[in-house]
């Protein structure tokens, strides 16, 4: 008897082929955006899962306070807190601490290497977090101050098919050797490096790393069975009281930095849990309207299929068999819907990763849990499409189908179907508008006066080879004359940051304040500068002048005006000449406008630049030509010159700092792909209900077009009803719209405004979408000859 049903399934499906193909097509499409998504969401929400003791660690961060106003948190803290705890907390079983170094030039032998992600390390950091080491034994590494261990893609880079155990490095003049080789860190934890050093290394060139004074490190704690978070950061409350000012040390779940996190100086960009849930929301909405399409079109057609559930009834089908058969109806063209998928994700895995920005040799089919989520999504699909369909068929009552009353059924079916036409037209709305929103708002940003210029800025970034400052600022002086002499280069200079560079390569310190006026709590962000920079940044200044070329102090300082206002200095013009405490005196001789050294994202920071040359470490080249890779090998061949056998590390400082904005610019492409597919299933909808509809009444068009009726009005016949239901999905999806708006928007410090025509124009494309897809249809029935028509 099963297999009587599969025979039966089949046929029908293959009858009527263009109905199959579009369920097909429309659910395959629904389950494929799924996957993907679900993938990218159980991704994020899956970070710091490969450590064994996630549950048991914390990461402990700074809370600064101006008196009892909060001012910001800062991920990194003292190097003199671990021990200390250790020590003195019995809930604390073992710490580690990890400092960022930063891009790195490592030679081998006489050839220079930039190593990207390195970090300094105690050597127990191994015993807190996973990490699957190939060479070496990762309970006797980075004991010695010269040993360092490298991953497996950094070894293959370095030494080829060479062993790199034993291998001997050097790092600013320094031999490291290579004590062990680890597999590359998987994509799911927020401490990614491809060289660790031993904490040691810091201490070395830092002897005062055993103070309270200098807060530059991530230190992590492992906690005892049955530990009370909150009782160990009483204790934590304790010892800030006792050891700072102004600064409140918390501990945190490691599972919850990257999703939860607006902390500064994080190891690497964080996620953000409200991208994640809108995603997973997509998601489902999608899959929700690939299953509406199934149901739309199965009620569409139920009046072709009630003679034939009427009459199995009068030759003794029970209800059960008649709800059998019609789910597995739907199981076929679920399985069918469920192998295309397949296929199109196999397929389209390559432009995924690189639309999520992912590696390219991550799996997805082969993802933990992914056949799993394949099974329940499979069942859950079956049951969402296919069990209304099925129980509105096995209710028809014999009597009523071979007398054809059957109208009763039919209208609830056709309200039914209006209802789930509204739900997929306000999901396309949304979407739509917040696509729209998105695009406004990044668009708004990049057109914000940044206050610095970056156009044809070449940086060369001078990584720290061993020698002392005053070797480093006469080579970059020689440096300097060589460029110039360039015809393409315009102007150099030099300095210790940049704008849009990481927040590690600023000095920050909270004791900023005019002399003879109380310490405030506030973060002030500072970096070395020569006297080309401001000019060549295109910083403007509002009073004073700026650095001297020669003559001035070390002491100078120049204020943007958040630091200016925070210091409560009265005016611009009443600052010049004062001094402030920064740790020292600095004598304030310029105030500038402040200028986005972070993305405008983030609200203006209050900025000091100091004239201490000597510390640069970036050399930035500003450009007249458009030949730019003339000029960068001419460029590379100076640094040559003057550093040979250096690696040579440059990039344009704009698109170095249009990085910041990738986050948001990544969340807008994944939106509107996703967009696309969504508003195309829902076009395979209409399509199908459109045809279906135009079938029903092909003799009712030759009537109407016998009597007159013109093709426009066939036309319109057809496409006022779905035209109203998308003007009743407009009301109902801009409101939503617009909440949706709001709560993204939170996270921006400068916001666009957002007319009224965005709304406006979303939902007119809905209504377009749906004129064009009914208009297609029904333009064919128009033009039909009226006497094929009748005689059908």
């Amino acid at each position: 008897m099963f297999y009587n049903q599969i025979k039966i399934a089949c046929r029908n499906l293959w009858k009527d082929k263009s109905y199959s193909f579009l369920n097909i097509g429309g659910l395959a499409l629904a389950v494929t955006v799924f996957l993907f998504i679900i993938h990218y969401v159980r991704l994020e929400h899956s970070y710091e899962d490969i450590h064994t003791k996630k549950d048991h660690l914390y990461r402990i961060t700074v809370d600064l306070y101006n008196g009892a106003e909060f001012v910001v948190t800062d991920c990194e803290t003292y190097p003199v807190l671990g021990p200390r705890i250790l020590r003195d907390f019995p809930e604390v079983k073992n710490y580690a601490r990890v400092q960022h170094v930063g891009n790195t030039e490592v030679k081998v032998g006489e050839t220079g290497y930039i190593v990207d992600r390195v970090f300094a390390a105690d050597s127990q950091y191994f015993s807190l977090f996973n990490v699957d080491f190939v060479r070496g034994e990762k309970s006797s590494v980075l004991r010695g101050p010269n040993e360092a261990v490298i991953s497996a893609s950094t070894a293959e880079r370095l030494f080829g098919q060479k062993d790199p155990l034993g291998q001997v490095i050097t790092i600013a003049r320094a031999p490291m050797t290579i004590t062990g080789v680890f597999k590359d860190i998987p994509e799911n934890t927020h401490l990614k490096f491809d060289m660790l050093l031993p904490f040691q290394f810091i201490t070395q060139t830092d002897p005062g790393l055993d103070k309270w004074n200098s807060n530059n490190n991530y230190t992590y704690v492992e906690l005892a069975d049955g530990a009370s978070l909150a009782g160990f950061n009483n204790k934590l409350r304790d010892l800030s009281k006792e050891k700072l000012r102004n600064e409140i040390m918390t501990a945190g779940p490691i599972s919850d930095i990257h999703l939860h996190s607006t902390r500064s100086y994080e190891p690497e960009p964080p996620g953000n849990i409200n991208t994640v849930n809108f995603l997973f929301v997509i998601a489902v909405l999608i899959l929700l309207i690939g299953a509406i399409n199934y149901i739309n079109l199965t009620t569409a057609r139920a009046s072709e299929r009630w003679k034939e559930a009427g009459i199995r009834k009068v030759m003794g089908a029970t209800r059960a068999t008649l709800i059998r058969q019609f789910l597995l109806e739907s199981v076929i063209v679920n399985l069918a819907a469920f192998l295309t998928a397949l296929l199109l994700v196999a397929l389209l895995t390559p432009v995924y990763l690189q639309l999520v920005n992912k590696p390219m040799n991550m799996q997805v089919l082969g993802a933990p849990g992914f056949w799993w989520l394949c099974s329940i999504l499979f069942t859950v699909n079956c049951l969402l499409s296919g069990l209304q369909p099925a129980f509105m068929m096995a209710t028809v009552q014999p009597v009523a189908v071979l007398t054809r009353s059957t109208s009763r059924g039919g209208v609830k079916g056709g309200a039914l179907r209006r209802v789930l036409v509204v739900g997929q037209f306000t999901v396309a709305v949304v979407v739509i508008s917040f696509i729209m929103v998105i695009y406004r708002q990044l668009h708004f940003m990049r057109a914000q006066d940044k206050g610095v210029n970056l156009e044809q800025v070449l940086v060369v970034k001078d990584l720290d080879n061993g020698d002392n400052d005053s070797a480093r600022y006469n080579r970059h002086l020689a440096m300097r004359e060589s460029l110039l002499a360039l015809p393409a280069v315009k102007d150099v200079a030099r300095s210790l940051s940049l704008p849009g560079a990481q927040m590690d390569d600023m000095n920050t310190t909270s004791n900023v304040h005019r002399q003879g006026a109380p310490e405030n709590g506030y973060n002030f962000y500072a970096y070395a500068v020569d006297a080309h920079f401001v000019p060549l940044m295109g910083i403007r200044l509002i009073a004073g002048h700026n650095f001297y070329e020669t003559g001035g102090s070390d002491h100078d300082v120049m204020l943007n005006e958040e630091a200016l206002r925070i210091l409560g200095f009265e005016s611009a013009e009443k600052a010049i000449g004062q001094k402030i405490s920064y740790p020292g005196v600095g004598n304030v001789v310029g105030i500038m406008k402040n200028f986005a050294q972070r993305s405008v994202k983030d609200a203006a920071l209050p900025m000091i630049l100091v004239n201490q040359s000597r510390y640069a470490r970036y050399i930035a080249v500003k450009l007249q030509t458009d030949k730019a890779s003339e000029t960068i090998a001419a460029v590379e061949k100076i640094w040559h010159e003057h550093q040979p056998g250096r690696a040579f590390n440059y990039f344009f400082l704009d698109q170095q700092y249009d990085r910041q904005y990738k986050a948001d610019q990544q969340f807008g492409t994944i939106v509107s792909v996703f967009t696309i597919f969504s508003v195309v299933i829902t076009c395979l909808g209409l399509l199908g209900l459109t045809a279906h509809s135009i079938a029903r009444r092909t003799r009712e068009i030759g009537i109407r077009k016998v009597l007159g009726a013109s093709a426009g009005g066939i036309v319109g016949l057809f496409a006022k009803d779905y035209v109203k239901l998308a003007t009743v999905a407009m009301f109902i999806g801009i409101p939503l719209a617009i909440w949706l708006q709001h709560q993204w928007l939170q996270d921006f410090a400068l916001r666009a405004t957002m007319p009224w025509w965005i709304y406006s124009l979303a939902g007119s494309s809905i209504v377009l979408v749906a004129l064009i897809t009914v208009g297609l249809q029904s333009v064919k029935a128009a033009l039909v000859n009226p006497i094929k028509s009748l005689g059908e």
